[in-house]
């Protein structure tokens, strides 16, 4: 059994682990210091140190890119599937998607099945929708939207997507044309917004892959 993480080494843990997800590499140092802020090298050498003692990763030394993940084995013949524990996003900026894990707002233990079309559960998370843009398809604000974390470019045509638009998570029907990136509402009092890939006011979190709602 793995040691438990500090606050601190679990932020920096979670950051590495979707920093890899969307860039396909490991972040630097640097980047790592700027997302958790902290300000000198040497802090973040302190926490890399601690998760690879506790067996989280390995480094490669003197490589600007050299962390590995280490990811717990799995046994094939397990009978029992261990319940998912996704974090819940705080409030993020689309221009500070970087900061999506680092500090949770809480996490979220679901059925499996809600997440099983994803490519794992570390690349799942949790956002409450921010707005009530898609109430005729039934999704309210404040429901519990379950994302699969992939880039906007693997979204397909019409596929319900969450994204970050300016200081709010909400989901909408995705539809990628004429060179710029659409969000079509189901609510009609509503506006469909568009935008250029790589603009800072929309960021595409990923795929909806399930609702949950709390009365």
């Amino acid at each position: 059994m793995r040691t438990h993480l500090t606050e601190r080494q679990n932020q920096a843990l979670e950051y590495i682990r979707s920093y890899q997800q969307r860039h396909r590499k490991p972040p630097t140092l640097n980047e790592i210091g700027a997302a958790l802020e902290i300000r000198s090298t040497n802090g973040v050498h302190k926490i890399l140190a601690a998760l690879e003692n506790k067996g989280y990763l390995t480094r490669e030394r003197h490589a600007a890119r050299g962390l590995t993940l280490v990811e717990p084995d799995r046994d094939p013949f397990a009978l029992d599937v261990e319940v998912p524990n996704l974090i819940i996003i705080s409030r993020t900026p689309s221009d500070q998607p970087e900061k999506l894990r680092v500090r949770p707002n809480g996490f979220l233990s679901i059925d499996y099945r809600f997440i099983q079309s994803a490519a794992g559960p570390d690349r799942c998370l949790v956002g409450r929708a921010e707005d009530d843009g898609m109430n005729n398809e039934g999704i309210r604000k404040g429901d519990f939207i379950v994302v699969e974390e992939i880039p906007w470019r693997e979204l397909h045509n019409g596929e319900l997507g969450a994204f970050l638009v300016r200081d709010l998570f909400v989901v909408r029907r995705y539809t990628f044309a004429n060179g710029r990136i659409h969000l079509l509402p189901s609510d009609r009092t509503y506006s469909e917004e568009t935008f250029v890939p790589g603009n800072p006011a929309c960021y595409a979190v990923g795929r909806v892959l399930a609702l949950l709602r709390r009365y």
